[in-house]
């Protein structure tokens, strides 16, 4: 998914592996992210990921009716140990929130809606290494065998073949890392994660799922 279109990116993608802090593609990448279906885009620093073990923990117990079934949820990922470790290497992430109506949320039809994350998250992933940003690592919600295949019989990256087959959109669940997202809502002034009524009347209330993508 092709969030916008760059112009000069490979005159100065040498230039983005040396400093990649310029806030005119960070703000490009803001844009990006809005335009592609987030509702609210904004950079924060990776120091303010909070990093929970417990949190993961709730994918094996009580356990999650997708743990296990897909290479990228728990037990297949690294977990919140090597988490921590892999964040020292960044500086900076885009935090992203996409807010939907609860009912469709929490509805058994939820897929587009999941798939449409995973989408943004891969977008940016993309964009930024094409502007520079070389170890740009999305996250995103859900489980990508029931997102993109639920009509298959296993994760074909668990297979034999070892090949995912949908590898340009389905990433990883950031609950199997134990990132908190409640505090990265709390920390960019967007709430806490819980229902909100609408300001469409107070019989509708929305609801938000979020995407992480660490740059730098």
């Amino acid at each position: 998914m092709v969030l916008v279109s760059y112009m000069g990116v490979e005159d100065k993608k040498q230039l983005m592996v040396i400093e990649c802090t310029s806030s005119m593609d960070l703000q490009e990448l803001l844009t990006g992210a809005c335009l592609a279906g987030a509702t609210e885009a904004a950079i924060v620093a990776a120091q303010d990921i909070a990093i929970e073990d417990e949190l993961a923990e709730r994918c094996r117990e009580p356990r999650c009716e997708n743990y296990g079934l897909s290479r990228s949820c728990p037990p297949h990922v690294a977990g919140p140990v090597a988490f921590k470790k892999e964040l020292e290497m960044y500086r900076q992430a885009l935090f992203f929130r996409v807010d939907v109506p609860s009912e469709v949320l929490f509805s058994s039809n939820n897929r587009e809606l999941f798939q449409l994350l995973h989408e943004i998250a891969a977008g940016i992933e993309q964009a930024a290494i094409r502007l520079g940003y070389i170890r740009a690592k999305a996250f995103a919600g859900d489980s990508c065998k029931r997102i993109f295949c639920h009509d298959q019989p296993g994760c074909q990256a668990l297979s034999a073949l070892k090949k995912c087959r949908n590898p340009q959109l389905a990433r990883p669940s950031m609950s199997g890392f134990g990132i908190n997202v409640a505090k990265l809502l709390q920390g960019v002034g967007w709430g806490s994660g819980e229902e909100k009524f609408s300001t469409h009347g107070e019989s509708e209330k929305t609801s938000y799922v979020c995407g992480l993508v660490l740059l730098c």
